[in-house]
């Protein structure tokens, strides 16, 4: 069995990447001039992040702790979210923000492990939060749309 730590870099990794292709993808689909100009930012952003994470080493994600991650807690941020082929339908901005959420919170899990790696989480982290807020004003959606509530 893989270890948790490891499952949870090589899903955010996966994610990262994903996520990018997506947003490249739907910037083809954007009508105006404004909303390309965000999503080709949120691909750029997502394409930065995965080569980022390409080199964190295993090691270099939690220091030495007297009680070792839990399986569970990092599992039940493994959530994956289907991509839609249409971002520009509301199920899809909202599956959008769900996937900003899970990663947000898999980053904030790992920073508050310690390590080397933690000050680059915590960045991560705060940056997806800042790519959810930006989709939800960007579509006109209320932050208790959202569908991530309870993601933790």
């Amino acid at each position: 069995m893989t270890d948790p730590l490891q499952r949870a870099l090589d899903f955010a990794r996966a994610n990262e990447k994903v996520v990018e292709l997506a947003y490249k993808r739907w910037v083809q689909l954007a009508a105006s001039a404004r909303l390309k100009s965000v999503l080709a930012e949120l691909g750029a952003a997502e394409r930065g992040h995965h080569e980022m994470l390409l080199h964190v080493l295993h090691s270099e994600i939690a220091a030495r702790r007297a009680q070792p991650v839990s399986s569970a807690s990092i599992a039940k941020l493994l959530v994956d979210v289907p991509v839609p082929p249409d971002l520009l339908s509301f199920d899809g901005i909202v599956t959008a923000v769900r996937r900003e959420e899970i990663l947000a919170a898999l980053y904030e899990l790992l920073a508050s492990l310690g390590g080397e790696a933690a000050a680059l989480f915590s960045s991560l982290a705060a940056e997806e939060q800042r790519h959810r807020h930006l989709l939800l004003t960007e579509f006109g959606i209320g932050e208790d749309t959202s569908a991530g509530r309870g993601c933790t």
